[in-house]
């Protein structure tokens, strides 16, 4: 199984608590959701997600585990879905007391091997623009958070 790996990161002006409990909880997800992904928690444990993924018209049901080691990683681990193998590990990493790098690490594998390295840069194209929109509206939230903080 050929495995590809995808890496993004970004700063955000919060404790790595505050970060890690802000993607620990489901609530916020469809606030770092774009908007032509629409998402449904299905089941939600505390070790595990069901997911439906409606993204090109197509629904997709993702089973997740969930590794939760607040507040220095979440790890999703695809049980069942659209391809062979996903990972998504998010570390954060503390730069100052109010100030966390997120690095975010996803390995996966394409549902139809032979087809690998173009199925690989159509989802690239699609991570890449997802995880700019996930990073701009997290950074936005604690920005606007941290402005309330202030009034």
């Amino acid at each position: 199984m050929n495995l590809y790996t995808l890496h993004y990161s970004c700063t955000l002006d919060a404790s790595v608590e505050d970060v890690c409990a802000f993607h620990t909880d489901t609530h916020n997800l469809p606030l770092i959701t774009p908007p032509s992904i629409k998402v449904n928690i299905v089941k939600m444990e505390n070790d595990s997600v069901i997911l439906d993924i409606k993204k090109f018209g197509i629904t997709t049901r993702w089973e997740m585990a969930l590794e939760k080691n607040c507040p220095h990683s979440i790890v999703d681990v695809m049980i069942k879905g659209p391809f062979a193998s996903f990972r998504h590990e998010r570390r954060f990493i503390a730069e100052d007391e109010n100030r966390t790098r997120m690095e975010e690490t996803i390995t996966l594998a394409p549902p139809i091997p032979f087809l690998g390295r173009l199925f690989f840069w159509f989802v690239k194209r699609d991570m890449d623009a997802m995880f700019a929109y996930r990073h701009t509206m997290t950074q936005a939230h604690f920005h606007f958070e941290n402005q309330a903080k202030h009034l």
